[in-house]
């Protein structure tokens, strides 16, 4: 029988990286799976269309086959196995946006990173310049019997009675407070057979709970390249998958940091893909301070020998390690230890505690 074992750590504990606070990143969890076009709104869980357009939910299950080829392009999810399609810009000022939710509040002047990754379908006739995210303390939509998911007892029964399938006018937008950001390319959002991310840095305000992406000009204010000479329709159409917000967090030289999603299974070194998003953020902190070089240390709790533990905790450490050298962070940065069970932080007395012994730790130093 194979066993999980996971980190579990008190409070006092100093923590890598915050967790992502959007519900659902990547549209794993739903209620149906697709069989029509515009799945996504009251279907995927914590994610609506703010506006009356039909944003998409592209997912392989079931019999559908929709996930890979669909009617504008083919792509593959970028994480997990679904993903969420938008028009951006189409006639007539039609357009689709995602909203989502957040698990917890933003702090107010505390900074987050954002991002998420787009793809733009191959058979669309513009890509554009500039993607906007805004977050607001409330979700926004029109409620009705259909979209119950939209209601707020505190809200005026027609709040948001001002929206149709249009782009939403931010000047009209009937919400007490919103935080926006417009993410501009060099050149245009033009990638389609990858995913590219957008990433951007967000001081809070103190009232985000609720963000939205998409596009919030009208068209005649959409700065776009025209990527086709014929076509009967003007539009423009992107993949969207893994969202994220995390707290930003700057590190103490020679400070003890321990890994939080970092799992492994029983007697085990390899990897997990949840773990991933965690050291992908490590590499991105080390590639931002490039005369920075780091320790990683692994640990175990008392049980097995004390050889096996020594193997195994080395084992783990190097496992960090080579992912930091496969993600082009320089080796000559990087030295890793394992301590078995010789330094315990609690005593060996039940499993709570040796969960807690179970660690990867690292500390920056200078050179």
């Amino acid at each position: 029988m194979k066993y999980k074992l996971l980190f579990i750590f008190m409070l006092f504990e100093t923590f890598l990286f915050s967790q992502n606070l959007v519900l659902n990143p990547s549209f794993e969890e739903f209620k149906e799976c697709p069989w029509k076009l515009g799945m996504l709104n009251n279907n995927v869980y914590f994610w609506s269309c703010p506006n009356h357009g039909s944003t998409d939910y592209f997912r392989a299950c079931g019999k559908s086959a929709e996930t890979y080829q669909n009617y504008n392009g083919r792509q593959h999810p970028f994480s997990g196995a679904g993903y969420s399609g938008l028009y951006c810009y189409a006639e007539k000022e039609y357009r689709e946006y995602v909203q989502g939710q957040l698990k917890d509040t933003l702090v107010k002047d505390k900074t987050y990173e954002v991002s998420f990754y787009i793809s733009l379908a191959e058979a669309s006739t513009l890509s554009l310049k500039n993607i906007t995210v805004i977050f607001t303390a409330e979700r926004i939509g029109k409620p009705s019997s259909n979209t119950s998911m939209f209601s707020n007892p505190n809200a005026e029964e027609n709040k948001f009675s001002n929206l149709s399938e249009k782009y939403i006018n931010l000047n009209e937008l009937r919400v007490k407070d919103y935080g926006i950001q417009t993410v501009e390319s060099h050149t245009y959002f033009e990638e389609m057979e990858s995913w590219q991310k957008i990433s951007f840095t967000y001081q809070a305000k103190g009232f985000e709970t609720f963000f939205t992406i998409g596009n919030f000009n009208a068209n005649s204010e959409t700065e776009y390249h025209q990527l086709k000479q014929d076509f009967d329709h003007a539009f423009s159409y992107y993949y969207i998958d893994e969202i994220s917000v995390v707290e930003n967090i700057e590190f103490e030289m020679e400070k003890t940091y321990v890994f939080k999603d970092l799992v492994f299974d029983f007697d085990k070194h390899d990897i997990q893909d949840y773990s991933y998003p965690e050291l992908d953020r490590l590499v991105q902190y080390l590639k931002q301070h490039p005369t920075s070089h780091i320790e990683i240390h692994g640990h175990t709790d008392n049980v097995g020998t004390d050889e096996r533990n020594k193997t195994l905790s080395t084992l783990r450490a190097g496992a960090v390690a080579a992912y930091l050298i496969s993600k082009e962070i320089e080796a000559s940065r990087i030295i890793f230890f394992g301590h078995g069970s010789s330094q315990p932080k609690v005593l060996n007395s039940s499993e709570t505690n040796r969960a807690i012994n179970r660690r990867v730790e690292f500390k920056f130093t200078n050179p």
